[in-house]
């Protein structure tokens, strides 16, 4: 940054800073509105966090639109534009790759088709829902962010579509598989089946299972004694870490129920916190701006948290075409017409807009082109990329009473697959993976298939029954990070690119460890910068003898080391350097710079995928071919000693140029650190006025505090981090607690932007109010809206 740079930037900073005030929204008072049936009283907490109290259910939508308006619009605006392949019309062509990207997976289509879709009311809370922002945007006062300003641009109305759309990204975001066949068919195609078989993903030993003993189902009796049933419901005639601890375990003997979910981290954060009391709803928890319902939380009756579940649900079928007729495919000694749909995007500054010719056959669109794989033309079949219930699960989710209502939730979510812990206030703890799972007729979906043959067709679904699950296990609690479900005895292939399991296994040493749990020792790992990764690493290196002083240094540093990843760290920035050098020039050679990078888990679009299901794996390689110096790729690099001695040598040679000579200064936290990025960032100066950060950060891809890295661009934390965090207490609700960052409002100017960064460094929370008198008691402001009809 040039001192020119960085004065133009303060200026701007406080002249927008001075602008947003003047146009934040108002939270006290009396506003009349058209659209409502009756007045709504919205409380805005010490925290920004809106309490929203209606008559009706109707209405309390309508003001869940309106509030996530008032604090989140240029959010909720990239949001649909995104979904519905439209950035370019802001932008201009800079945005242009990833409206493509956009319209060949057909985010709009399947938005356009999952509104139709929606009945009762699920359609009725998102026709309420759009009223709500159309009716803040039609406020004549000059209420909208800087940034439309800046961009000079007008929002159009809000419409259904735009929410359906906009879910479709997100689910398609959270879904995991097919970009991992694309990397299994390039490391093949470079150096054989043999040799690539050696850098496939291998769940480590030692890393724990979601359900070891499979799926349980036990009552619980009296003083808490377990009795087994069938399940999955009681008969009554009717992903990111979480876990949930049963009460024979906790200080309360009621459960605890704790998530964070990790994201990438963004100016403004994915998430906003938001409590809806209306009808049949009284729920808290995290939503996401653009929908309706809360998506994380708990309501009067039961608490949930989700992370991924990194099931295998997409396939990649490889077609042929007909030569002579590029619209036709061929499929069992058959010539078919696939659907051809002439996508038009609009761009900014340009007269002409472009013209995206997208084919969809049988199995789902040809996505060759837009993701860097053109030698073959593919086809992603994808159960994210079919007509799903939108936000039914969702709004089904925040009404459920019981664990029955729970289940049947889990039933409409078809996308994404995801692990959904729960507990209750009777003291039951509980666990879903949801989404549909094919059955394939041959293959198991690791590498793209031929297309034309039918022999790889998907037959069938998981019986909904038979999806992992669990209710009061024996062991009395349920992790899961991302880590290995089901043992393999499980009848159905769920598929094979879990996370490592590393932050699961530190999860549960924590618990077992421990006697009575606390929510003490629940915010300790929400901070936990363990690297079991890290202490295998010197382990497996630490005998190795070199008279390089360089690799002498490294090595005296790495066996001080305690594994601890924080912030300042010296070993743990020696040992992730070394690390990343040494994954890297593992394969480098063979697989050339493109390979390695997707090999190691960079994504195809910085927008809609910036990382894959490889990302973290290329450490478990790494350890494990470090146990084999035969293996054919140790060789490649010269053998076992040659190759540390070498990497650890370069990595302490960048050090110095860094950081200097002085050992000290090269702490982890001063390479590794977090930003709150803004899309109006990317133009300097801009970036000093909207984005917060950096912030130095500890951890990485393995620690429970999940901070990771791009693999094409370290050190930094702008893959996953936490962007959400609660702890909540089944024994009282009103002391449950949860932070997300950087703040509730997304407008330049508000105490809210930024005010919820440093207790999320330093481990702070705050509580999920609950109680009226709670409420009433941190109150900021208290806004009635009265019907204007």
């Amino acid at each position: 940054m040039t001192q020119k740079n960085s004065i133009i930037g303060s200026i701007a900073r406080t002249g927008l800073t001075w602008m947003g005030r003047k146009r934040l929204p108002q939270i006290e008072g009396n506003i009349k509105i058209k659209g409502l049936s009756k007045s709504v009283e919205i409380i805005r907490d010490r925290w920004g966090i809106p309490h929203i109290f209606a008559q009706n259910e109707e209405d309390l939508f309508f003001a869940q639109g309106f509030v996530h308006a008032q604090d989140r619009l240029w959010q909720m605006e990239l949001n649909r534009l995104t979904g519905r392949g439209q950035l370019s019309e802001l932008f201009g062509e800079i945005a242009i790759e990833t409206d493509i990207i956009a319209r060949t997976f057909g985010f709009n289509r399947l938005g356009e088709i999952d509104y139709k879709n929606l009945e009762g009311d699920s359609r009725d809370a998102v026709l309420s829902y759009t009223a709500g922002v159309n009716a803040f945007m039609n406020i004549p006062a000059p209420n909208k962010p800087v940034e439309f300003s800046l961009l000079k641009h007008t929002p159009r109305p809000w419409e259904p579509v735009d929410t359906t759309s906009f879910m479709r990204v997100m689910n398609w975001q959270l879904s995991h598989a097919w970009f991992s066949e694309i990397v299994r068919a390039e490391v093949t195609q470079a150096v054989g089946e043999e040799h690539a078989a050696e850098l496939e993903i291998h769940y480590p030993q030692g890393s724990p299972t979601i359900l070891p003993k499979g799926i349980e189902f036990n009552l619980l009796g009296e003083n808490g004694k377990l009795i087994p049933q069938n399940g999955p419901f009681l008969n009554r005639g009717m992903g990111s870490n979480n876990w949930v601890i049963a009460g024979h375990k906790t200080d309360t003997g009621m459960p605890y129920l704790c998530n964070d979910m990790h994201l990438a981290l963004g100016m403004p954060g994915i998430w906003y916190q938001n409590h809806l009391v209306g009808g049949r709803y009284n729920i808290v928890g995290v939503s996401l701006p653009g929908a309706p319902a809360i998506m994380v939380g708990h309501n009067d009756h039961i608490a949930w948290g989700i992370t991924l579940a990194f099931i295998d649900c997409e396939d990649l079928f490889v077609e042929k075409f007909d030569p002579q007729n590029p619209n036709k495919y061929l499929y069992k000694d058959e010539w078919i017409d696939a659907e051809v749909i002439d996508e038009v995007i609009q761009i900014k500054g340009k007269d002409e807009p472009h013209h995206e010719r997208v084919l969809i056959t049988r199995h789902g669109p040809v996505i060759s082109d837009v993701v860097g794989y053109s030698d073959q033309r593919v086809a992603v079949k994808s159960n994210t990329l079919q007509p799903c219930p939108s936000v039914t699960p969702w709004l089904k989710l925040d009404q459920a009473c019981n664990w029955d209502e729970f289940v049947d939730a889990m039933r409409y979510l078809d996308t994404p697959q995801l692990n959904i812990v729960f507990a209750d206030i009777e003291g039951n703890i509980g666990y879903w993976v949801t989404g549909k799972v094919p059955v394939r007729a041959k293959g198991n979906g690791t590498i793209p298939v031929p297309g034309w043959t039918g022999e790889y067709e998907w037959v069938g679904e998981v019986p909904f029954e038979e999806m992992p699950h669990a209710f009061n296990p024996e062991k009395g609690y349920i992790v899961t990070c991302n880590n290995k479900i089901i043992p393999d005895d499980y009848p159905h292939f769920l598929g094979n690119i879990w996370m490592n399991g590393f932050r699961a296994r530190n999860i549960e040493d924590v618990i077992n460890s421990q006697g009575i749990i606390t929510p003490e020792i629940f915010k300790k790992l929400h901070l936990d910068y363990t690297s079991i990764p890290g202490k295998q690493f010197v382990s497996k290196i630490k005998d190795i003898v070199s008279d390089d002083p360089y690799v002498k240094r490294a090595m005296g540093c790495l066996k001080s080391w305690d594994g601890i990843l924080d912030e300042e760290s010296v070993g743990g920035c020696i040992y992730e350097v070394a690390r990343y050098y040494m994954a890297r020039n593992l394969v480098l050679s063979a697989l050339g710079e493109d390979r390695t990078a997707r090999w190691m888990g960079t994504g195809f679009n910085p927008v809609l995928l910036p990382a894959t299901e490889y990302l973290g794996h290329d450490t478990v390689t790494l350890l494990r071919l470090l146990d084999q110096p035969d293996s054919w790729w140790m060789q490649q690099v010269g053998g076992k000693e040659k190759f540390v001695t070498e990497n650890l040598h370069l990595a302490v040679e960048w050090l110095m140029k860094k950081f200097g000579d002085n050992q000290r200064d090269w702490q982890w936290g001063k390479l590794h650190t977090a930003t709150f990025a803004h899309a109006m960032g990317i133009q300097k100066p801009l970036d000093e006025v909207f984005n917060r950060g950096p912030y130095p950060i500890g951890g990485d891809t393995d620690t429970t505090a999940q901070t990771a890295m791009l693999p094409n661009d370290p050190y930094e934390n702008k893959s996953w981090s936490t962007s959400f965090r609660e702890i909540i207490d089944l024994s009282d609700l009103s002391k449950s607690v949860t932070i997300s960052p950087p703040g509730q409002s997304g407008q330049l100017g508000s105490r809210h932007y930024d005010d919820f960064i440093e207790p999320w460094q330093t481990g702070k929370y705050v509580t999920m109010l609950w109680r009226r008198e709670q409420i009433e008691k941190e109150a900021e402001g208290k806004l009635i809206l009265e019907s204007g009809d």
